[in-house]
């Protein structure tokens, strides 16, 4: 009977209810119920955050395990889950949790490495296709047919990045080196590679060839089982040391080893940089107060000499999101007001730990034709961790007062820029084009409204009662839950400043009446 009442919440429309219910059931769950919970599961994936999915994949594995003839069904549905949208994070759950599936069960060893050759057909994560390469040369050539894995790691020789050619050519070489009747064919496949693009790639394929000649391949697979003396980090600074020592002697890795302190400093200065750049403020700071951040906008503006040919600013408005706050690239948009010109400052923040961004812009389309844009200002690189800044200048008609020249309708944005992949702490390669899209933005008739808290509410009734014939009286519902959700809605709504704390609803108030002013761009 528990189980049948966890059954009904799956749909329940609290993300957070219905991922426990199905995380209990999985967890909790007979095995005859494997096939109905696994078909309730897959449409509630399709509308879950990646964060909430990843609870699931864990529960999901920790089933496979528990019912390990179920392996198939359980395998199949990670299977498709890998193959759908979602974030690295998500993705790298997904792919450690068929990995113990694999090391636990040892009959789904083929299935599950098919499983990764075609998801790294279409993987948009470097890291994570270097990783299941790795695991294809390591566990390939145990399999019964190992040459049907071949095709899919040459191909990542022809399509991929600079690290994930290295890490396919690797891939290959271990097929060569322990399967002698592919040997002949990874020959021919590992001379094509000698001639990329790349230094590590030609380097590593140079190497293999060498190791693969002749019929004797013991020399290659003591290399592959050997395993190096240091981290590369270690191993580099360690050269560096002996060099500039100028030691007679020959370099002994034994010998010769330095410790290396990780420098952590620089990451951290330039997180907390970004704040004094115009960027958002770090989780746990408390923002600035208003008026010193429109300070800090006004000078981040003075530095582009651009914007001071369209006059005096006029507001600053608060930022906006244009994504989720756990995505790989954290993007939020400020508006600066001008008179005749709206400025779009996008703050770019990089949490793509193997990635370097460069040449960081957005790309918008306006819904109405009149509000055009007129200058666009690139970032021009944004590391692990930090936030970059670029701009958007938009024109928008003034021919006339009418609410069209002050609301823009739908404003869609599309992040563009070029991105290098990053192996200790170094860019690799060559730079390659790519796309983020973002959630859409608008300009209000708020936005050019700039709040006024100055005035006591007195002097308000006397400039109010000094007004003729410019009163108008309207009624609305808002369909809010409390009298201060109401205020503090119409207050966002309208974007003026409430008198005196006019703004607080007292306890068990049934009414509230506010003054607000604000001052709008003529």
């Amino acid at each position: 009977p528990c189980s049948v009442d966890l059954e009904h919440l799956i749909n329940d429309s609290n993300r957070n209810v219905a991922t426990i219910a199905i995380t209990t059931l999985l967890r909790t769950g007979v095995e005859q119920n494997v096939d109905r919970l696994m078909k309730s599961i897959a449409g509630f994936m399709t509308d879950t955050s990646d964060e909430f999915k990843i609870v699931l994949i864990d529960a999901i594995k920790s089933l496979c395990l528990k019912f390990k003839h179920r392996h198939k069904t359980l395998l199949a549905f990670l299977s498709a889950s890998l193959r759908e949208e979602g974030g690295k994070e998500y993705k790298r759950a997904i792919m450690n949790a068929i990995l113990e599936i694999i090391e636990k069960i040892p009959e789904t060893k083929e299935t599950g490495l098919e499983q990764f050759c075609e998801f790294i057909e279409d993987c948009e994560f470097p890291k994570l296709s270097m990783k299941i390469l790795d695991l294809l040369g390591t566990e390939g050539p145990k399999t019964k047919h190992p040459g049907r894995y071949i095709r899919f790691i040459f191909n990542r020789v022809i399509l991929e990045t600079a690290s994930v050619r290295s890490a396919a050519v690797t891939a290959l070489a271990r097929f060569g080196a322990h399967v002698p009747d592919l040997t002949p064919s990874i020959r021919i496949l590992l001379s094509r590679c000698a001639a990329d693009d790349d230094d590590e790639v030609r380097d590593r394929a140079v190497l293999f060839l060498h190791l693969l000649q002749g019929k004797d391949l013991s020399l290659a697979q003591e290399f592959f089982k050997s395993e190096a003396p240091a981290n590369p980090k270690r191993l580099t600074a360690s050269l560096e040391a002996f060099l500039q020592s100028k030691m007679d002697v020959p370099f002994d890795v034994k010998k010769h080893l330095v410790e290396v302190v990780e420098e952590k400093k620089k990451v951290a200065d330039e997180k907390s940089d970004s704040k004094a750049n115009g960027g958002p403020p770090r989780a746990g700071v408390a923002a600035p107060k208003p008026e010193a951040q429109n300070q800090m906008y006004k000078e981040l503006l003075n530095k582009y000499p651009y914007f001071s040919t369209l006059g005096k600013l006029f507001k600053s408005c608060a930022p906006v999101e244009l994504t989720e706050s756990e995505t790989e690239y954290v993007v939020t948009c400020v508006k600066h007001i001008y008179k005749e010109h709206v400025v779009l400052q996008f703050n770019v923040t990089n949490n793509m730990e193997d990635q370097l961004l460069e040449n960081v812009s957005v790309e918008i389309e306006t819904e109405d034709p009149d509000w055009a844009e007129e200058k666009v200002i690139a970032a021009e690189s944004i590391a692990f961790g930090t936030t970059g800044i670029c701009f958007v200048c938009i024109s928008r008609p003034i021919e006339e007062f009418k609410r069209e020249n002050f609301a823009s309708g739908t404003i869609t944005n599309v992040l563009k820029f070029l991105v290098k992949d990053v192996e200790n702490g170094v860019a690799q390669g060559v730079a390659v084009e790519d796309e983020y899209t973002l959630e859409d933005l608008e300009v209000v008739e708020s936005d050019f409204m700039q709040a006024v808290t100055t005035i006591r509410t007195m002097d308000f009734k006397k400039q109010w009662e000094a007004l003729t014939n410019v009163q108008a009286g309207k009624k609305f519902s808002l369909g809010l839950d409390d009298l201060q959700s109401a205020v503090d809605a119409v207050i966002d709504l309208l974007g003026m400043g409430a008198c005196e704390a006019m703004n607080e609803v007292a306890e068990n108030a049934r009414s509230h009446g506010v003054f607000m002013v604000g001052k709008f761009l003529s």
